[in-house]
């Protein structure tokens, strides 16, 4: 919501430098962390006017009680009023409202008082002002606005002392701005406490409505909240999925290709013996230098897969028809795979990338964990699933899944497949089944 008044967010307006962008918080595209409570409620309480209403009502009440005189019924009390100290009883009752209408919003105790403080006075000045209704109303029609339990303590302040003078039959008048049909007139056998409880009934009332209106309001502005809350949460979510996907292609072609490239460094002065010494030192710097990009890519991946989900949406990737260059590939860098294909090679694009991918983090994990030993890679095709199958000598007695691993089988259970890593006799091997109807990775 945004603030009308002069509150604290034109302050904030006023103070920025011209041309400075507006203030946001890191950790979002705009406004606070997400997952962290929202600002935007104790944004929109610290902009909102709460002194503009109670300096206009409390004028509009000072200017109605100067302009609506004192109807004195009791002639003791009339010669009272006229003097000095009854006049300034007068004027202290509607200083009492007016301060009353002015505290509304910061201190309803207070408020309540001084807003049933008139109705205190009426033994002494023989009457009411409409006036002092006005202020109950305004005092009350805060706290019901803002949704306070006080709400009905100036109506119950004001009952307790109209009950109290009518117990000790104080008598007193309605004055006639505010009920015509109220006079002294004893023949009209209404009491004017009577009527006095039905003023003070009917200004309840208007502030029952005040309370409903402040209830819609304050339920409206809790569903935009809501709104903005499902909108931030899902935009959040969106940047985690993106984070992720880039996360696990980072792993799948960037760590394989320089995994490649210190492999080709570290076996080139085995595969080409006569190199000078100064080419060999380039070569070990370089392989060097891939496996620091190795472990630095590793930390990368730890911060963008924070928050990771299996459905993230990718751009067209290689299917199972790139599978032979990615064999071809590992062999010029000097590594032994025997790649067999059986079936149709007409795979869908969904279950190829999957078996690309699975191919691809096999072979890295060989070169990494086995290097110089031989890969045995299958791939089958038959009965509407395709099969995945990469084996190689392994010293390992059990299995700790990775990164690699863990993007492999996300992928594969995405699609409905299975994965299953196992040892045995030395040998690891990789099963990865996908049915060909899967859809997209």
């Amino acid at each position: 919501m945004t603030s009308t008044g002069d509150g604290p967010a034109r302050t904030a307006r006023q103070g920025a430098a011209p041309g400075a962008p507006p203030c946001t918080a890191p950790g979002t595209p705009s406004g606070p962390a997400p997952g962290a409570p929202s600002g935007t409620a104790a944004a929109d309480d610290a902009a909102r006017p709460r002194m503009q209403w109670p300096v206009t009502i409390g004028t509009m009440a000072a200017v109605l009680m100067v302009r609506t005189p004192v109807e004195v019924v009791l002639e003791p009390a009339a010669a009272w009023v006229a003097t000095g100290p009854g006049t300034l009883l007068v004027w202290l009752a509607r200083a009492s409202v007016v301060l009353a209408v002015l505290l509304g919003r910061r201190n309803r105790v207070v408020a309540s008082l001084l807003a049933a403080l008139p109705f205190a006075f009426v033994p002494l000045l023989g009457s009411f002002e409409a006036g002092w209704w006005l202020g109950l109303v305004v005092v009350a029609a805060f706290a019901a606005y803002d949704r306070s339990p006080l709400a009905p303590l100036p109506m119950l302040l004001t009952l307790g002392a109209g009950a109290v003078h009518a117990f000790l039959e104080v008598p007193a008048v309605i004055g006639a701005t505010l009920v015509p049909a109220a006079s002294a007139d004893a023949s009209s056998g209404v009491s004017p406490w009577a009527l006095f409880a039905i003023a003070t009934t009917a200004a309840t009332a208007v502030v029952a409505v005040a309370g409903a209106v402040g209830a819609v309001r304050y339920a409206r502005r809790q569903d935009a909240r809501a709104a903005e809350d499902t909108r931030r949460a899902l935009e959040t979510e969106s940047v985690a999925a993106e984070r992720a996907r880039v996360a696990r292609d980072l792993h799948d072609v960037v760590a394989h290709h320089v995994s490649l490239v210190a492999v080709r460094a570290e076996s080139a002065p085995y595969v080409h013996p006569d190199l000078d010494p100064v080419a060999r030192d380039v070569l070990a710097d370089i392989a060097t230098d891939a496996r620091g990009a190795l472990d630095e890519l590793r930390q990368v991946l730890v911060v963008l897969q924070r928050s990771d989900t299996s459905g993230a949406e990718r751009a067209p990737q290689p299917g199972a028809g790139e599978i032979a260059g990615l064999v071809e590939q590992a062999r010029s860098a000097g590594q032994d795979v025997r790649f067999t294909w059986t079936g149709p090679t007409d795979v869908p694009p969904a279950p190829g990338y999957v078996l690309y991918r699975a191919a691809q983090e096999a072979l890295t994990n060989a070169r990494r964990h086995a290097p110089g030993a031989v890969v045995e890679l299958q791939v089958e095709v038959a009965d509407g699933v395709a099969r995945l199958r990469a084996a190689n000598p392994s010293s390992a007695t059990t299995v700790v899944p990775g990164r690699g691993l863990l993007g492999m089988r996300e992928r594969t259970e995405a699609l409905g497949g299975t994965l299953a890593v196992t040892v045995d006799g030395g040998l690891l091997a990789v099963d990865v089944r996908v049915p060909l109807g899967g859809g997209a990775p």
